[in-house]
Parts: C-alpha cells; structure tokens; sequence
C-alpha cells in the first residue's frame, strides 16, 4: 500500500509541477500585457496631446485661400481620419486593458490551482509518512517479540549423559 501512495504522491507531484508551470506561464503573460499597455497609453497620451496641433496643420494649407470644395472635403477627410487613427488606437488600449484584466483572472485561477496541487500533494505526502512510521513500529515491536521470546524462554536442562564411567 505505501508503494501505491508513493506512486500517487509522484503523480500528485507532476500535477503540482505543471500547475507552477501554468502559474509562471500566467505572470508572463501579464508583465508583457502590462508591458503593452503602458506603451500604448503613452502612445495615446502623445496622440491625445498632439491632436489639435495636427489638426490645424491639416488646415494650414487652406487658410486664409480661396480654395474650392474639393479641398475643403480634403482636409475635412483629412482631418476625421486623424480622428478615426485616434480611436483606433484608443480602442487598442482598451482592449490592452481588457487583456490585462484576464491575464490577472488567470494569474489568480492558477494560483488557487498551484495551492490546491500543494495540497494534495502535502496529504499524500502526510499519509505516506504516517504509513511508513505505523509499518516501521509494527516490525520494531515484532523484533522487540521476537528476542523477547528468544531470551525469556528457559532454557531446555542438560540431558542426563548415557555414558558410563569406567
């Protein structure tokens, strides 16, 4: 039986490993997701305080102009595509925060997993020891029997010898 409960605890132990595995796995991911979302919220934060320099440059060409409606819708197609690249890169951040978000959530599920690993392994761990102690004081008190019976027996009397003395 203690050798089945040692096979169970190194299986245990292989489920405990790769759930360290997934939880290392897990922080990775988040630094990096951290990583990119810090760029792309400076990168958002330099976009957000450029825009309106931008934005009047888009119209430096035609002011102070006579110019046609063709160049007005230029510049006006100009300028909402400047907007449009804006919220794009807006949504990526929330996006970025959203996948930070999970990349926390699964942090957390393969942590509660790794302790739940270390736990199984700690009872199996636990039980086999307690196994191994109870079978080793079961073979001590068997030998302490054993040479009890083996000296407090009498000793058998000498046989009478069958000689005759001459």
């Amino acid at each position: 039986m203690i050798t089945q409960f040692r096979m169970l605890g190194k299986v245990k132990t292989l489920r405990e490993d790769k759930a360290l595995r997934a939880l290392q796995k897990a922080r990775t991911q988040l630094r990096e997701a951290e990583a990119r979302l810090a760029m792309l919220e400076a990168e958002v934060a330099e976009s957000a305080a450029t825009l309106p320099v931008r934005e009047r440059a888009l119209f430096v060409p035609v002011l102070g102009q006579t110019v046609g409606m063709p160049d007005i819708d230029e510049v006006k197609e100009n300028v909402l595509d400047l907007h449009r690249q804006h919220h794009e890169l807006e949504d990526r951040r929330d996006r970025a925060r959203d996948h930070v978000k999970r990349c926390e959530q699964a942090l957390e599920a393969a942590r509660k997993e790794l302790r739940i690993r270390q736990q199984d392994v700690e009872k199996i761990t636990t039980v086999t020891d307690e196994l191994v102690t109870a079978r080793d004081a079961d073979l001590l008190a068997r030998e302490e029997i054993e040479i009890e019976d083996a000296f407090s027996r009498p000793k058998p009397a000498p046989k009478p010898s069958t000689e005759v003395a001459a």
